[in-house]
């Protein structure tokens, strides 16, 4: 590969670059809408719900605790 790359004039460097860039562009947003397909955004919303359920559990049991604790 270095062989060729030393026999391409630079324009034909810029090139090849160009495309390479345009076909790793084309397979990020196809994997992106392939994430999407497959329900990521609602992984993500369910992510976020468990965050702050398990959020709020930890500070009503929290709360408990030291309710308890004064009482005993």
């Amino acid at each position: 590969m270095k062989a060729v790359a030393e026999a391409m004039s630079p324009e034909e460097e810029l090139t090849l670059a160009r495309v390479e860039v345009r076909t790793l562009t084309n397979q990020l947003r196809q994997a992106r809408v392939d994430l999407h397909r497959l329900g990521i955004a609602d992984q993500n919303r369910a992510l976020i719900y468990a965050t702050a359920v398990g959020g709020l559990g930890l500070i009503v049991g929290v709360a408990l605790g030291i309710r308890f604790a004064r009482a005993v």
